[in-house]
């Protein structure tokens, strides 16, 4: 494949694909959730990983996010967001990984009232990780419930760090967005720094192969390039057949074969 692509997995599912990536050499997107790092210590995790990075695959990491937020108006839950964020920094540093994707935890029902103040807010809490993660990792912000790219547009240039960027998750938007994509990208494009590339039918957050959904892939690519910008593309199937479809999707596209 002419560009690089990494695929998403769970931690705890490494034990049964562990040998497909390592025999495709493909790059992996590993997800620690919070039970994965509670559960386990970091040399068991780095073992599981071991056997990847002697192969000398390359990663990412996605971070945990449920129940988490960066920009809460409580102390103990942004206390408990940066320990799990910073909980990953041994396995940042064994992996050599070149970015790690956050969820902003923010929605339009619960802080409607409150945007300037949670993006404020969230903007110290990823300058505080950014000065405490290497000095050459990517973190990028993944829209998840956002209906439109103003807020994450307003955190980004809060925040002003050139090593914290958007991470655009085309199913994502298909599901929840009420914006057009060239306003999204109008908005956000210059941030991009990772792609989560996986379709739906825009009736629930399916995670299947590119193609196999309404996700308009030509335009989406076409903006993609007209950014400018390189971004890591990492697809995220929740199946290994749709995550091999989805690769060879991929590899046809940058190799000029129609899809």
């Amino acid at each position: 494949m002419e560009r690089e692509v990494f695929v998403h997995v769970p931690f705890r599912k490494l034990p049964q694909v562990r040998e497909k990536f390592i025999s495709l050499g493909v790059g992996a997107e590993v997800y620690f959730s919070a039970l994965d790092l509670e559960e386990n210590g970091v040399e068991e995790m780095k073992a599981q990983l071991a056997p990847m990075v002697e192969a000398g695959l390359a990663f990412t990491l996605h971070a945990p996010f449920m129940d988490l937020n960066p920009g809460s108006v409580d102390p103990a839950i942004r206390r408990v967001t940066m320990e799990r964020w910073l909980g990953l920094l041994p396995l940042v540093e064994y992996l050599g990984a070149r970015c790690v994707v956050v969820h902003p935890g923010f929605d339009h029902w619960r802080y409607g009232t409150l945007v300037e103040e949670w993006m404020e807010i969230a903007a110290r809490s990823l300058l505080e990780l950014m000065d405490q993660y290497p000095p050459d990792i990517l973190v990028a912000v993944e829209n998840i419930f956002d209906r439109d790219p103003w807020v994450l547009k307003g955190l980004l240039e809060r925040v002003n760090h050139p090593r914290v960027g958007h991470c655009f998750d085309v199913g994502h938007f298909l599901l929840f967005s009420q914006v057009d994509l060239d306003t999204w990208f109008q908005a956000l494009g210059p941030h991009l720094v990772e792609l989560h590339l996986h379709d739906n039918h825009g009736d629930r957050d399916a995670h299947i192969a590119i193609g196999r959904g309404v996700a308009p892939w030509d335009r989406i690519f076409s903006l993609v390039e007209a950014t400018g910008r390189d971004p890591i593309m990492v697809v995220e199937a929740h199946t290994e057949e749709d995550a091999l479809e989805s690769l060879m999707y991929l590899k046809k596209r940058f190799s000029g074969e129609n899809p």
